[in-house]
């Protein structure tokens, strides 16, 4: 639990710093903050160089920007029992709610029919 609330802790903080692009100082602007995962491995087993180069670049067009957190792991529930996977993890920070297109670059670039977007509001200042 305490490794769950450090994650948070240090997600907000990046986060809110993505946020700050077009804040004024000592200004509070209001942003859009989204933590998502994307497969360190293609599902045919391939490196996905090519889709990772091209994820971040769209990011950046959405965004203006992201934090790569690196690689990470987590686990589901599937019919044949639990999964656990190898990902990579990503934060970025928008003055827009962007989880319906990092849904849908998720699914183009790295052929996820499940993409896991943990999303919330927030403010930035600096």
């Amino acid at each position: 639990m305490k490794r769950i609330a450090m994650l948070t802790l240090v997600l907000m903080t990046v986060a809110f710093a993505l946020c700050v692009t077009e804040a004024r100082a000592g200004e509070a602007k209001p942003c859009h903050v989204h933590f998502t995962v994307i497969p360190a491995v293609m599902p045919d087993g391939s490196d996905p160089g090519p889709a990772l180069v091209e994820f971040r670049a769209e990011l950046i067009r959405l965004a203006g920007g992201y934090t790569e957190l690196g690689p990470s792991r987590g686990g589901k529930m599937h019919p044949e029992g639990i999964v656990h996977e190898e990902n990579i993890a990503f934060v970025v920070g928008a003055d827009r709610d962007l989880s319906g297109q990092i849904k849908t670059l998720t699914r183009r670039l790295f052929g996820e029919a499940n993409v896991f977007i943990l999303a919330w509001p927030g403010s930035a200042t600096f």
